[in-house]
């Protein structure tokens, strides 16, 4: 599904933004998926917005990351604020 971003969230959000202004949102039900529930609902504590990027996990000219070393070195040498593998948060 692709939704309208509101124009008054879209600076707050441009790397989820699609340049017509649309989003493409997966929602996380808590009785499903309680620890990435968890996750959403420290974020929005914290930021305000009950939201974060999924991606799949690769930098330009870099294949998709298959083993946990993976997301961390990329992790590190990227400007990524925070990696959240499983139940663990990497700052």
């Amino acid at each position: 599904i692709a939704a309208t971003v509101r124009p008054e969230v879209r600076a707050r959000v441009p790397a989820v933004v699609h340049v017509d202004g649309s989003a493409r949102p997966q929602a996380v039900a808590p009785p499903d998926n309680p620890i990435f529930a968890g996750l959403l609902d420290a974020f929005r504590a914290v930021t305000g917005l009950p939201l974060v990027v999924n991606t799949s996990l690769n930098t330009a000219g870099m294949p998709l990351v298959n083993r946990p070393e993976e997301p961390i070195n990329l992790f590190l040498q990227s400007d990524v604020d925070a990696l959240a593998i499983c139940s663990f948060v990497i700052t």
